[in-house]
């Protein structure tokens, strides 16, 4: 299978990682041009529980990307995806498929632009990682993957998928109700990320703190009335048990929202709270924490305006 990786920051180097694993032939894109040529350098650098691994995958810029890919996995910013995709559209062949495993909600339209909704697959993943500098990325924790057909249609592309990531050691499975599990993860992330950016920490301070706990367990609880709502029925335990995992098994990942708070970029909290809020406000329900934690992210976004 022909890889390419949309977004190689340090979600699409940790699967980019498993696909070079399981002997696809891969291709890390991205616009830094120091990820880059750190990368092709000195191959990328993995630090992960089972140790450290320098592995020769190739990178370049979108323009340089040479296809057509049979799959382009797309890991960039929600508000990127279209620009990005227009970057590689030479890449794209008839028969290539997209897989997105971004934040947020509607990106499976947004890919629906590029191919035919039967090759257009969605995912949700719950594994962390982040970028330690330029070709250096560190995931310690574990996590899963789900993925399946955005569109419905036959699922034996995606199974190939799922099948190469756990050949890769990233675990994933076919799930046929994946606009539940993107819910949930949506849920997940509104409920931790702005936390993590708007305190400047990580998830151990949030579980240090009564007031954190009880705002998170608030959010959760919007988020699920605002699935149920648009017909994604899912069981809010496990979400209230994944924050919990975060601020003990991942309380030292700094989430995404974070690390772009603390690098002065734009977040995905349009994607994430915003897009649950809107979803909410469809279905004439109220999400207030959520919402309030949505206008404060704004405001830290803002703050890019006065430089």
């Amino acid at each position: 299978m022909k890889v390419g990786i949309l977004g190689s920051g340090a979600m699409g180097c940790l699967f980019g990682a498993a696909f070079y694993r399981a002997g696809c032939e891969v291709t890390l894109i991205d616009v830094s041009q120091p990820h880059v040529d750190a990368i092709n350098a000195h191959g990328l650098e993995l630090d992960t529980r089972a140790g450290v691994e320098h592995l020769p995958i190739p990178a370049c810029l979108p323009a340089d990307a040479t296809g057509p890919f049979d799959l382009v996995v797309v890991f960039t910013k929600t508000f990127h995806t279209t620009g990005a995709l227009e970057g590689i559209r030479h890449a794209i062949g008839p028969d290539t498929h997209l897989l997105s495993l971004q934040n947020g909600l509607g990106n499976d339209r947004k890919l629906a632009g590029f191919v035919p909704d039967a090759q257009v697959i969605v995912g949700a993943s719950m594994l962390p990682s982040d970028l330690e500098g330029p070709g250096k990325v560190r995931s310690h924790g574990e996590g899963y993957s789900k993925l399946y057909p955005a569109f419905g249609g036959d699922p034996a592309f995606a199974q190939k998928v799922a099948d190469a990531l756990t050949t890769g050691n990233l675990p994933a499975q076919l799930d046929p109700k994946i606009h539940e599990a993107i819910w949930s993860k949506a849920i997940f992330n509104a409920a931790m990320n702005p936390m993590c950016a708007l305190t400047l920490r990580t998830p151990g301070f949030l579980g240090a703190s009564d007031y954190a706990r009880a705002t998170i367990r608030a959010a959760v609880d919007e988020g699920v009335a605002a699935a149920h709502a648009n017909g994604a029925m899912i069981d809010p335990k496990p979400i209230h048990d994944l924050t919990e995992t975060s601020m003990t098994d991942h309380a030292d990942h700094e989430a995404s929202m974070l690390q772009d708070v603390k690098a002065g970029r734009r977040t995905e909290v349009d994607a994430i709270n915003g897009a649950i809020v809107e979803a909410a406000k469809a279905e004439g329900l109220e999400a207030p924490v959520t919402e309030t934690l949505w206008h404060l992210v704004k405001l830290e976004e803002a703050k890019l305006l006065e430089k």
